[in-house]
């Protein structure tokens, strides 16, 4: 018995002491959220940001905000949302880093209605499944059927389009061929006809990827959401076409998007749905013709503006095609040689953004330099900030193709055009062929001149750099 109230004793000890020390202990300390405001009910600061990035000059509305509360992360309202914008290099590193970790990729509500499968598959798997596509499409077995059919297409286009010209628009012509290779490597479309019908419908379809999705006759979303309708009726028969197809020789070989989606089945033998199908190659074509046909636009422009840089690049180009005799298409080794040139498209790409930052969602608390970003949280990542930082990029507003040349200068993780590591755009090497086919065929063909030298460029509908009349040039064949 003794032992037994000795053993009660002892215990009732021990949790007197357990509850005497927390019950004078400090309560933990939650951590601060960022600095920052979030500005007026509802809209936040909504209209300053969409104002900034129509203008390029969303890494002002950081900067001016990140000089202001001494942080390069803060807090903000945009687009009825909590956010926090982060910048910089570390940044830059603990957000591609944190992928499918810390948080996932988020699609603003407009996007998410014209993708209806947003609702049921998480974009992480959409993006790991883009992923698996084009590296299929661009293995060493494919890339050079892929290098000659870009070859020979920006050789038709300029023929058809260009030679024989007085003055040409270069955006317009760009776009239109950049969309007809993207239906012709991705869907197997030759026919001209079906190819401008589609084209038209997805200029309206993509205008509504970043506005407000009102749905109300007569605004570009609604316009869009009806272009989505009517492109998906066609990307139905299209599938049903190529299934056809499929039956009656199972031997096709799968030579584009098209039916490597068809086809593939994830980890269950599942094949994708319809609208997982039309969202797939909606988001490869948009992808891929777009923001393309702006940066070889932007290069041009810059050419004409930079001629310091000219003489060295054609001189590259002129000694590929050179070496090239007697093959009359471009390979993959004659890509790998443009390296002078890819270093001017990275210099464009870090003075004008084509993509001027990205959003992401906290999939739990996140602590970053002493804040918190609760769960749910949307960020943004600011790209164009870090791009034009000096302490990154010497002289930023200089333009200096050399950083890009490999001499090991070059801060990792502060240039992200395409994103960085595995969180690397999926159609990066697909845009970097196309921009340097397509650029060969230019500079050895053509002279150019621009018809306005101080013509301005703007980010209509949120998405891409444009100059506001398309780049209009007077031609001269070489």
């Amino acid at each position: 018995m003794d032992h037994f109230l000795l053993s009660i004793a002892i215990t009732l000890a021990i949790i007197i002491k357990f509850l005497f020390k927390y019950s004078l202990a400090k309560p933990k300390e939650k951590l601060p959220l960022a600095p920052g405001t979030f500005g007026w009910p509802i809209i936040g600061e909504t209209i300053e940001f969409l104002v900034s990035l129509r203008y390029g000059l969303v890494h002002e509305f950081v900067q001016k905000r990140t000089k202001k509360y001494k942080s390069n992360v803060f807090k903000t309202s945009l687009l009825g949302q909590n956010v926090a914008i982060f910048s910089g290099q570390e940044a830059n590193k603990f957000i591609f880093n944190n992928g499918n970790k810390l948080v996932i990729g988020w699609r603003p509500s407009s996007i998410q209605k014209l993708f209806p499968s947003t609702s049921f598959v998480p974009i992480e798997h959409d993006t790991k499944r883009a992923q698996n596509v084009m590296s299929y499409f661009l293995n060493s077995q494919n890339v050079d059927s892929l290098i000659s059919t870009m070859d020979i297409m920006s050789h038709l286009h300029l023929e058809n389009y260009w030679k024989g010209k007085n003055e040409v628009i270069v955006y317009d012509l760009v776009k239109l061929f950049t969309f007809s290779l993207s239906t012709r490597v991705f869907m197997g479309i030759e026919n001209s006809d079906k190819i401008l019908n589609l084209y038209e419908k997805f200029n309206i379809f993509s205008r509504g990827l970043l506005v407000m999705d009102i749905k109300f006759p007569g605004t570009t979303f609604y316009k869009a959401m009806r272009a989505g309708k009517e492109l998906r009726k066609e990307m139905k028969a299209i599938f049903e076409e190529r299934r056809v197809e499929l039956q009656e020789n199972p031997d096709l070989p799968k030579v584009d998007v098209l039916t490597k989606v068809i086809t593939e089945q994830d980890e269950n033998g599942k094949y994708l749905t319809e609208v997982e199908m039309a969202d797939k190659l909606f988001g490869f074509i948009v992808g891929g013709y777009d923001t393309t046909a702006t940066t070889i636009t932007l290069v041009m422009k810059y050419l004409k503006e930079k001629p310091e840089f000219f003489n060295g690049i054609m001189e590259e180009q002129n000694e590929i095609a050179r070496n090239m005799m007697p093959r009359i298409v471009l390979c993959w080794d004659d890509i790998q040689k443009m390296r002078k040139t890819w270093s001017f498209v990275n210099e464009v790409l870090r003075d004008t953004p084509v993509v001027q930052g990205l959003f992401r969602e906290a999939i739990e608390d996140i602590t970053y330099n002493d804040f918190l970003v609760p769960k749910g949280w949307k960020i943004y990542l600011s790209f164009g900030v870090t791009q034009k930082n000096g302490e990154y990029f010497p002289n930023p507003t200089q333009f200096d193709p050399s950083r890009f040349e490999g001499n090991g200068q070059l801060v990792p993780y502060t240039s992200a055009p395409f994103g960085v590591g595995h969180k690397i755009c999926p159609g990066r090497e697909f845009a970097r062929i196309l921009i340097l086919v397509f650029l060969h065929n230019v500079l050895k063909n053509f002279q150019w001149e621009a018809k306005d030298p101080s013509e301005k460029i703007l980010w209509p509908y949120f998405l891409v750099p444009i100059p506001t009349a398309g780049y209009p040039v007077t031609l001269s064949t070489v």
